[in-house]
Protein backbone atom coordinates (compact mmCIF):
# COMPACT_ATOMS: atom_id res chain seq x y z
CA UNK A 1 0.00 0.00 0.00
CA UNK A 2 1.06 3.58 -0.39
CA UNK A 3 1.80 6.01 2.40
CA UNK A 4 -1.31 8.11 1.82
CA UNK A 5 -3.59 5.16 2.67
CA UNK A 6 -2.05 5.11 6.15
CA UNK A 7 -2.85 8.79 6.59
CA UNK A 8 -6.39 8.21 5.34
CA UNK A 9 -6.84 5.30 7.73
CA UNK A 10 -5.62 7.34 10.70
CA UNK A 11 -7.85 10.25 9.71
CA UNK A 12 -10.93 8.05 9.39
CA UNK A 13 -10.15 6.46 12.78
CA UNK A 14 -10.28 9.95 14.29
CA UNK A 15 -13.77 10.36 12.82
CA UNK A 16 -14.96 6.87 13.73
CA UNK A 17 -15.84 7.64 17.34
CA UNK A 18 -19.32 8.94 18.15
CA UNK A 19 -18.10 11.26 20.91
CA UNK A 20 -15.56 12.85 18.58
CA UNK A 21 -18.23 13.31 15.92
CA UNK A 22 -20.56 14.83 18.52
CA UNK A 23 -17.79 17.24 19.51
CA UNK A 24 -17.17 18.19 15.88
CA UNK A 25 -20.84 18.81 15.16
CA UNK A 26 -21.16 20.94 18.32
CA UNK A 27 -18.06 22.94 17.38
CA UNK A 28 -19.41 23.37 13.88
CA UNK A 29 -22.26 25.39 15.38
CA UNK A 30 -20.07 27.55 17.62
CA UNK A 31 -16.75 27.52 19.52
CA UNK A 32 -16.93 25.92 22.94
CA UNK A 33 -14.79 25.27 25.99
CA UNK A 34 -13.96 21.83 27.30
CA UNK A 35 -16.36 22.47 30.20
CA UNK A 36 -19.15 23.26 27.72
CA UNK A 37 -18.52 20.00 25.90
CA UNK A 38 -18.43 18.04 29.17
CA UNK A 39 -21.80 19.42 30.17
CA UNK A 40 -23.46 19.01 26.77
CA UNK A 41 -22.17 15.48 26.18
CA UNK A 42 -22.39 14.31 29.82
CA UNK A 43 -18.77 13.08 29.70
CA UNK A 44 -15.91 13.41 32.16
CA UNK A 45 -13.15 15.98 31.81
CA UNK A 46 -10.59 13.28 31.02
CA UNK A 47 -12.77 11.73 28.31
CA UNK A 48 -13.36 15.08 26.59
CA UNK A 49 -9.67 15.93 26.91
CA UNK A 50 -8.63 12.65 25.23
CA UNK A 51 -11.02 13.21 22.35
CA UNK A 52 -9.97 16.83 21.87
CA UNK A 53 -6.33 15.70 21.77
CA UNK A 54 -7.09 13.25 18.94
CA UNK A 55 -9.10 15.83 16.99
CA UNK A 56 -6.34 18.39 17.42
CA UNK A 57 -3.63 15.92 16.36
CA UNK A 58 -5.61 15.27 13.17
CA UNK A 59 -5.89 19.01 12.53
CA UNK A 60 -9.67 19.01 12.68
CA UNK A 61 -9.92 21.54 15.51
CA UNK A 62 -7.97 24.46 16.85
CA UNK A 63 -8.16 26.50 20.02
CA UNK A 64 -7.45 29.93 21.38
CA UNK A 65 -6.93 31.01 24.96
CA UNK A 66 -9.91 32.79 26.47
CA UNK A 67 -9.21 33.92 29.99
CA UNK A 68 -7.95 30.73 31.66
CA UNK A 69 -9.73 28.32 29.32
CA UNK A 70 -9.21 27.06 25.79
CA UNK A 71 -11.95 27.88 23.33
CA UNK A 72 -12.15 25.08 20.75
CA UNK A 73 -13.44 25.48 17.22
CA UNK A 74 -13.41 23.76 13.86
CA UNK A 75 -10.02 24.45 12.34
CA UNK A 76 -11.13 25.78 8.96
CA UNK A 77 -13.98 26.12 6.49
CA UNK A 78 -12.75 23.10 4.56
CA UNK A 79 -13.20 20.90 7.65
CA UNK A 80 -16.66 22.31 8.30
CA UNK A 81 -17.66 21.69 4.69
CA UNK A 82 -16.33 18.13 4.90
CA UNK A 83 -18.44 17.44 8.01
CA UNK A 84 -21.52 18.79 6.25
CA UNK A 85 -20.80 16.59 3.24
CA UNK A 86 -20.40 13.51 5.45
CA UNK A 87 -23.68 14.31 7.17
CA UNK A 88 -25.51 14.70 3.84
CA UNK A 89 -23.91 11.57 2.41
CA UNK A 90 -24.89 9.39 5.38
CA UNK A 91 -28.44 10.76 5.43
CA UNK A 92 -28.81 10.08 1.71
CA UNK A 93 -27.36 6.56 1.99
CA UNK A 94 -29.68 5.76 4.90
CA UNK A 95 -32.75 7.66 3.75
CA UNK A 96 -35.11 4.67 3.81
CA UNK A 97 -33.96 3.57 7.26
CA UNK A 98 -34.31 7.09 8.59
CA UNK A 99 -37.77 7.51 7.08
CA UNK A 100 -38.88 4.22 8.65
CA UNK A 101 -37.41 5.35 11.98
CA UNK A 102 -39.17 8.74 11.81
CA UNK A 103 -42.45 7.10 10.77
CA UNK A 104 -42.33 4.65 13.69
CA UNK A 105 -41.50 7.47 16.12
CA UNK A 106 -44.47 9.47 14.85
CA UNK A 107 -46.78 6.47 15.23
CA UNK A 108 -45.62 6.13 18.84
CA UNK A 109 -46.27 9.81 19.54
CA UNK A 110 -49.55 10.33 17.71
CA UNK A 111 -52.80 9.21 19.38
Amino acid sequence: MNEISGYISDFLKALSDQTRLDILFLLQKEPRTSADLQELLKKSQSTISQHLKILFANELISYEKKDKENLYSIKDVQTSNFLSEINSFVIQKNKEKLEDFIDSDLRDILP
